[in-house]
């Protein structure tokens, strides 16, 4: 679309009348629409604003700065603010002309010093931020909004103090550099910058406290110089620690986010602190009289330092008791589990929901990446068998799910470790038997995960393994840990080499639990059928009559068992390809084949459709029939998938054949 014919005549028009006249009355109607939660003229009310910043963004910035400053109202006025910043200055201010620019920024002064209402202010401070920003980075200069914030700063007047304090904290960061070399070519602004700062991270206001964080944050390479940059950061630490015992729930979480951007903007002037840093950082994720919202903030400090390359020797040089107590504040957040397995424990603060169980999870990912494997793993090592060992079910949940997080990361390094693999395989096997069924759950899944670890433990220690997969399935009476142990065991066999399980003498009592569970266990069949081993012989004919109930349940169309269905034909169909000579191909061939194609489970469809191409392919006996009886239903079954090329080269071998 042409720039020209992007909005209609008719409202480019409305646009010019309404922005260059004196009557706000259509302004603050547009207002109305837009700030009026689901009012059915809010997609109009943003496309006439867009309009005006594509055709008059000169008149529209005056227009809207004429009523910030002007119009008696408070709300409207902050309706202006707002737009003004959803439109960004930074578009609309090198499109005025030089005079106007002069112009405004007179008004600006003039409306910083005479505007009564702080939320108006708040609002403001926004835009004049983005104004800065936009003069400094286009080579323009303005020295007396400078002096004006360095005035405000400094004085003794809590809303002057935190209105400049929030233009300062809000410029961009790509701006700062050129904000704070201005304010250094100033005559002692530095001095008063940092004293104003430590005054205002000492007030009694939070409103002035919280807005002096983000400044000093903003502008803190003018304090490079060791002595100001140490006495600036204690006051920031003490001031975090004023706001957590007065505020914890409001303030203190905007003063921490700052905390947190400090860490991650600049590491080389926050290097020599950060061992202390952690430590304040444990002293409140610690502390049982917080809120697992506030550990969590807290936290997000040690998470932004992991980001960072410049503190990597930070984490390197950390003693072992302080690693020690990271990990277990990580645990901890791991035993914020639902009783039920539901997911993990969130906590709600306002609007906000915290994972608590998730973050937890990212924490010790992060740590265990930060700390590298000599250090990490010998830590969860001891911190393992101490949760795994505990009374508590959500503690031994916890290391369970520690566990895993290890064996991710570090799985050659925990099994080379002395003592590690055989002690963690102990206590896996009893933890398969844990009297929680959240804590069975757990480490059945682990046992799933496909790392060097949980391998290493399968080759090793298969004859163990097979022996509590069979006890779960015999002794626990909750069908979910039934079926998990059977997932674990069908990981097992697929990942197990044949030899293993050719040399398991417990191979018969395997596929005994697979049968009895056949229905969440049919794909184990399939898979030791592929294996070709001749211990699966004595039980084809009961897996036939088994899967033969399964596949002709009257039921199997429902949602819950189509899936079950089309695993039982998947188990069927790898008989008849691998146990042809325990079976009567010429008639479970065709059985198998009038079940195809399969829609349910996408894995097993895969698996089987691949499977009918081959034997297509090789012009298999069994499966064409006598007489090329089955060919009509094989000629379906490739017209179903859509196989349309591949079945043209399949049909033609088979028309030469004939």
């Amino acid at each position: 679309m042409e720039p020209d014919s992007e909005f209609p005549i008719e409202l480019r028009s409305k646009a010019f009348e309404v922005l260059s006249s004196n009557d706000n009355t259509a302004m603050e109607t547009l207002f109305s629409h837009l700030y009026s939660p689901q009012h059915q003229h809010r997609s109009q009310a943003l496309a006439f604003l867009q309009c005006c910043k594509h055709y008059h963004p000169d008149l529209l910035f005056i227009k809207l700065f004429f009523i910030l400053r002007c119009t008696p109202l408070p709300e409207t006025r902050a309706n202006a603010a707002r737009a003004l910043h959803f439109l960004q200055p930074s578009h609309l201010w090198p499109k005025l002309r030089p005079l106007a620019q002069a112009r405004l920024k007179a008004h600006f002064l003039t409306f910083l010093a005479e505007e009564p209402s702080i939320h108006v202010l708040r609002l403001a401070s926004l835009v004049l931020a983005e104004t800065v920003s936009v003069t400094y980075k286009t080579h323009q200069n303005w020295p007396e909004i400078l002096d004006f914030l360095l005035s405000s700063i400094a004085s003794n007047d809590d809303k002057s103090r935190e209105v400049a304090s929030l233009v300062f904290a809000k410029l961009p960061n790509d701006c700062r550099f050129l904000v704070s070399n201005a304010l250094r070519e100033k005559h002692d602004a530095v001095r008063v910058l940092h004293s104003s700062f430590l005054s205002s991270l000492a007030s009694s206001n939070p409103d002035v406290q919280v807005a002096s964080f983000g400044a000093a944050v903003s502008l803190v390479r003018l304090f490079s110089e060791p002595s100001l940059f140490h006495e600036l950061l204690r006051a920031i630490m003490v001031g975090v620690f004023t706001l957590l015992h007065g505020f914890e729930g409001s303030y203190f979480r905007s003063a921490f986010a700052e905390l947190v951007n400090l860490v991650s903007q600049e590491p080389l002037l926050l290097k020599p602190y950060m061992n202390d840093m952690v430590l304040d950082v444990l002293q409140i994720v610690e502390s049982d009289s917080l809120s697992k919202e506030t550990h969590c903030l807290a936290f997000e400090l040690v998470m932004a330092m992991t980001e960072v390359k410049e503190y990597d020797h930070v984490f390197v040089n950390l003693p072992y008791t302080t690693v020690r107590r990271l990990f277990f504040v990580s645990t901890k957040m791991l035993q914020c589990v639902a009783e039920d397995g539901g997911g993990g424990e969130r906590e709600l603060e306002g609007e906000e929901v915290v994972d608590v169980y998730g973050f937890g999870m990212k924490c010790l990912k992060k740590l265990c990446v930060a700390l590298g494997a000599s250090k990490a793993v010998s830590v969860a090592y001891e911190v393992l068998r101490l949760h795994l060992d505990d009374t508590e079910w959500k503690m031994r949940h916890a290391g369970i799910t520690m566990l895993n997080v290890i064996a991710e990361e570090f799985s050659d390094e925990m099994v080379l470790m002395e003592n590690f693999l055989g002690e963690v395989v102990t206590k896996v096997l009893k933890s398969i038997q844990d009297s929680h069924v959240q804590v069975r759950l757990a480490t059945l899944k682990f046992m799933e995960t496909p790392t060097n670890f949980v391998q290493v433990v399968q080759i090793l220690y298969h004859h163990r393994l097979v022996h509590a997969f069979c006890m779960a399935l015999d002794n626990d009476q909750d069908h979910k840990v039934k079926e998990q142990a059977a997932s674990a065991m069908l990981f097992f066999l697929k990942n197990t080499l044949p030899e293993s399980l050719t040399l398991n003498k417990n191979v018969d009592t395997v596929m005994s639990k697979l049968l009895s569970l056949l229905q969440e266990a049919a794909r184990g069949i399939r898979i030791c059928a592929e294996l070709g081993t001749p211990q699966l012989k004595p039980f084809v004919n009961r897996i036939l009559s088994e899967l033969s109930v399964l596949m002709n349940d009257p039921n199997r169309s429902l949602p819950e068992n189509a899936k079950a269905h089309d695993i039982a034909v998947s188990a069927l169909g790898r008989i008849c390809e691998f146990h042809r000579e325990c079976i009567d191909g010429s008639q479970m061939v065709p059985v198998w084949l009038s079940f195809l194609p399969l829609r349910n489970d996408l894995i097993e469809a895969k698996v089987m459709h691949e499977q009918l191409c081959l034997m297509v392919a090789r012009l298999d006996k069994d499966l064409l029939g006598a007489g090329y009886q089955n060919l009509v239903k094989i000629i379906v079954v490739f017209l179903e998938l859509s196989y349309a090329v591949r079945f043209r080269t399949l049909f033609s071998a088979i028309l030469l054949a004939i």
